[in-house]
Formats: C-alpha cells, structure tokens, sequence
C-alpha cells in the first residue's frame, strides 16, 4: 500500500517511488490545516515531445475533502478537462458527504506552510469564449453591474481592452473599480489562456480573491480559451 508524505516547501513527495511535484510558491494566506481529507496528484511529464498532466488518485475517498496537487509547470490546458471529471465525480458519487470541499495546494512562503485554496464553486468554461462576448450573449443577467473583464495571458494581462504592465495589475485594477463602479456592485470576470502556467494561474486566482469585497464579485465561471481560436486575446 502506499503512503503520502508531504513536504511543506516547495515540492511534494508521492508514494514509495518518491516522484517529485513541484507545487506553485505563493505569498499568500490561506487554509493550512484540513482533516479526513484525500490527495489528487497531477505531475508534469514529457510524453512525444508534449506536456502532460500525470493523474494519480487512486487513494481517493468520495466522502473526504479532496486536496489537487498539481506540478506548477504544467499548462491548463493539461490539467483543467481532468478537473473538470475529478470535481464532478466528487461532488456527485453516491459515498459523497455534504460539507466535503476541493481545494489546490501550494507553499505560502509568508507562513512557510502548505496551504490550500478552495475551488467549490469555479465552473470552467472551456469552448474559447472570452467572457466579454458572453456578457453580450448574456447581458440580462449582468446588466446591473459593473462588469470588469481581465484577460489573463502568458505574456500578459488586461482590463477590459487596456493592457498591463508586470507588476501593475492589482494596483490598476482597484483603481478603475474606484473610478468606474459609480456605486454600482462590481463584478470580475476571468478569460484564462489554456497555456497559462498553473503556477501564474493560482497567483492570479489568489490574487483577485484578495480583492473581492461585499463591493467586488468574481463570476464564478472560469474562461478557458485557446488563443489559436480567439484572435483578439491580445496574446502577443
């Protein structure tokens, strides 16, 4: 039978065979201490010249929080259709347990602990739609907000149709909620280029959840686009 041991920073250890899972390093609080839970691991592997994500959950329990480790090299587009099971079938299995949740693990270096982000209610959408024509194709359900879309790329980031800088985002971001909400409730909508790295993806997950408020709401529903099919990702 084998056996888990985690490590705290920055990787995790899997199993008898010791492979190693590089896990994303965020300066972020988050959850450290979770009970009665099982592991999902996702490493990274070279398979025909190709990035892919390795699944391994074999000891997972329906009635149990589920913990992803996923290697932060790995693009989503690797992991996220796996996801996208994974959560269902915890969700929906006969053995499942009210109050179970799904969380992501990574090293907050402020603590220097394993931490965890949970994910219940993210849906990914993942037919190449940004989430500003979405808003078009469903306005009557967000006309009452203020609507903020942010494009996140690997290269890049943008509000709306303004591109960011490095380093900007979070500051730029405040300050046009502040100038354009107009005392209406704002709410944040997120495209994800499929080759986003995991690690960027969490940062940018933990980093928008700091922000939100009462005031600030983020969408639930993830974006997910391949940029050969949406030519205006300002992707360059």
């Amino acid at each position: 039978m084998k056996k888990y041991f985690l490590f705290i920073i920055p990787f995790l250890i899997f199993g008898c065979a010791k492979e190693e899972l590089k896990i994303p390093t965020l300066a972020a609080s988050g959850i450290q201490e979770l009970h009665d839970h099982s592991q999902v691991w996702m490493f990274f592997e070279v398979k025909n010249n190709d990035t892919i994500a390795k699944v391994n959950r074999k000891n997972t329990i329906s009635s149990t929080h589920w913990i992803y480790n996923i290697d932060k090299r790995l693009p989503i587009r690797t992991f996220v259709p796996t996801l996208i099971k994974l959560k269902e079938k915890h969700s929906n299995s006969m053995h499942s347990k009210e109050g179970t949740h799904n969380y992501f693990s990574y090293s907050d270096t402020i603590s220097k602990k394993l931490s965890f982000f949970e994910f219940d209610a993210t849906v990914f959408k993942t037919d190449s739609l940004l989430s500003k024509y979405y808003l078009k194709e469903h306005s009557d359900i967000y006309k009452n907000y203020n609507n903020i879309n942010l494009t996140f790329n690997p290269n890049n980031t943008w509000i709306n149709d303004a591109k960011m800088e490095n380093g900007e985002l979070a500051s730029t971001l405040n300050d046009f909620i502040d100038f354009s909400s107009e005392g209406s409730q704002t709410m944040l909508h997120l495209s994800f280029n499929q080759n986003l790295l995991y690690q960027d993806y969490l940062f940018y997950k933990t980093m928008i959840e700091n922000i939100s408020s009462p005031s600030i709401l983020i969408n639930n529903i993830e974006f997910i686009f391949d940029p050969k099919k949406v030519p205006d990702c300002g992707c360059e």
